[in-house]
Formats: C-alpha cells, structure tokens, sequence
C-alpha cells in the first residue's frame, strides 16, 4: 500500500467546497478527467451506494466509487476501484475562517503481489500523489473563480 495525505486552503465556504465534491454535474466541470457520473442518484453521495464514472482517457475508463462514510460538508470517505487499482480516499473538510481546508487522505494498492508493492511504490501512488494535488487545485480554481454559487 502507497499512502499520502494532500491539503488545500479555498477560499469558498465548506458548504461551497462540499457541493462541488459531491454534485455530479460540478464534478465534471472541475475534474477533467471525469466525462460523466454514469449512474448517480439524485441522493450521491450516500453510504451503500455504487456509483460509476466514465474517465476521458487512460486504459480504464471506469471508476467504481462506493461512498462508505458521509458527513455532509465535512467527511466524504470512498472505496475505489479502476481495473486492478484500489483506493481508499477521504476528503475532510474544515473551516479555516472564511475558507475551507480541504484534506484528501488516500491509500493506493495495486493487487499483484510483491510486484504490486514495488508498481504502488515506483508509479502508481506517485502518479495518483500528481493527480489528486492537481485536482485539488482545479476545485480550489472552480470554488473560488471558476463558478458562483448557486
């Protein structure tokens, strides 16, 4: 397993930050490499449910997302699965005077053996790292600028 926490200061509300995590259409305005929820309900996300998401590029275009804890404007904590990639990932969010800090903690696991640790270690967790300080700051840019609030 490949673990790593990332952290963003927004200057936007927690309720702001929290709609833009979990409304599926807003998902896809700021994660770009998100196309579309396939099957979220109207209710996303809640603890049970197994969403799919089309990616726009990559050997998988799948990802499975199975919300496990949810505490609105605060906790979103996810089971995920691309092909034969697993990931646990976490989303707090606190307030930091006017603001939302945004903390993503994730665990990344690649199901083949010993040569899955070393693929988790070399590539996989850094490569996710990247992606996920990427996208936090495309939701900082969305919350803040790229958006106004409903």
């Amino acid at each position: 397993m490949y673990a790593f926490t990332v952290t963003e200061d927004i200057a936007a509300p927690c309720a702001r930050v929290w709609r833009a995590l979990c409304d599926p259409v807003e998902v896809v305005q700021w994660d770009t490499g998100v196309a579309a929820a396939l099957d979220a309900p109207p209710d996303y996300p809640q603890p049970g449910q197994h969403v799919k998401w089309r990616y726009t590029n990559g050997p998988f275009r799948i990802l499975h997302d199975r919300p496990q804890e949810v505490v609105a404007e605060r906790t979103l904590r996810s089971l995920l699965a691309v092909g034969p990639f697993r990931f646990e990932e976490t989303y707090r969010l606190d307030e930091q005077g006017r603001g939302c800090r945004l903390t993503v903690a994730m665990q990344v696991r690649a199901s083949f053996g010993v040569l899955g640790w070393i693929f988790e270690h070399l590539y996989l967790g850094p490569r996710t790292r990247a992606a996920v300080t990427a996208s936090l700051r495309a939701i900082k840019h969305h919350c803040e600028e790229g958006s106004m609030p409903r």
